[in-house]
């Protein structure tokens, strides 16, 4: 049930507020696009398909009940366009994309100011935080997005339950399974001395 301000706002992004709206997409932007990014493993795609998701949301706003969270909501839309962007892809049988961004970011740039680590340090954590992102990608779908969502976006089993249609006990049993999953192809690494 929402909140008299939640229904306010809700009634002023149905009437086609502008400033409401820029307020959603500053409010779930990086929610949207980080779920995104774990989904798709690529920074180019998460982002377009970001917008997109907003794009969507604007146009189909009227048709929001009010029975789950904005944010909930917005992750479904997300979930749909992500799953028709993988179908996209394999039929043209495009590869990912890389962009300057995915460059500068695995280079390990760090903002100015920013004190470095030991070069081992650095070396141990950009290390271990790529073998986790790579696990991630190499999960199956249906165990990624459960994991994503739970672990790394932090939603109740609800919000999961009502984004995937899936019952309560077969999203803690994919969670699970997931996990065991990256602790199996994470043994390796984690076992070399990080």
């Amino acid at each position: 049930m929402l909140t008299t301000e939640e229904r306010e706002f809700l009634d002023a992004l149905q009437r086609g507020d502008q400033r409401a709206f820029a307020r959603l997409v500053t409010a779930h932007q990086d929610r949207v696009f980080s779920y995104l990014l774990r989904m798709l493993g690529s920074r180019y795609e998460a982002a377009e398909v970001s917008q997109e998701v907003f794009t969507a949301a604007f146009r189909f706003i009227g048709h929001f009940r009010g029975e789950s969270s904005l944010l909930t909501w917005l992750l479904k839309i997300a979930s749909n366009m992500y799953k028709n962007r993988i179908r996209y892809n394999v039929r043209r049988k495009r590869g990912k994309e890389a962009s300057f961004d995915d460059e500068i970011e695995q280079a390990g740039f760090r903002p100015i100011g920013e004190r470095p680590e030991s070069p081992e340090g650095a070396l141990a954590s950009r290390e271990l935080h790529v073998a986790i992102e790579e696990a991630i990608q190499k999960l199956p779908d249906e165990f990624r997005e459960v994991l994503v969502l739970r672990d790394l976006e932090l939603l109740a089993y609800s919000d999961i339950q009502e984004l995937t249609g899936l019952p309560e006990g077969t999203i803690k049993s994919r969670i699970h399974r997931a996990r065991q999953y990256l602790a199996d192809m994470l043994k390796e690494h984690l076992d070399g001395g990080l």
